[in-house]
């Protein structure tokens, strides 16, 4: 594992546990692509990803990631956690730059039936995203 891909590893725990946005910031690459369950088309806004990235672990309670691979800059964390009591397993698959930041990620969970309420929850939270607001 590279020096660049540890310290981001070690960063990402540790901002998910704390609900750390400025250390979620700090390891965001500017024009990271979000890739998520819930729409098509890819994001690069770093202001919004950091608005979905924070509506996602105040979203899914009991948030716990249990498993992880990497390959060389390549990071695969396994995760659950519930949504109004629904159990669900997902996966991020996390491309590290060579500054250590997060360049891409895409999010996969299972089952449907929590995904729907998920993505209902996260519509919701997603509506609340002001850019003008985020940029401050």
């Amino acid at each position: 594992m590279t020096p660049q891909v540890k310290h981001f590893i070690e960063n990402w725990h540790a901002a998910v546990r704390d609900r750390d946005r400025a250390k979620l910031a700090s390891i965001v690459a500017e024009g990271c692509e979000l890739h998520s369950p819930v729409i098509w088309k890819p994001s690069d806004d770093k202001h919004y990803i950091l608005h979905i990235l924070m509506g996602v672990i105040s979203i899914v309670e009991d948030f716990d990631y249990r498993q992880q691979w990497v390959d060389g800059n390549e990071v695969i964390l396994e995760f659950t956690g519930t949504v109004d009591g629904m159990g669900l397993v997902g996966f991020d698959r996390i491309t590290v730059n060579d500054n250590g930041e997060m360049a891409r990620i895409e999010v996969l969970i299972r089952p449907l039936n929590t995904l729907i309420e998920f993505a209902n929850r996260m519509r919701t939270h997603a509506l609340r995203y002001k850019p003008e607001a985020a940029n401050n």
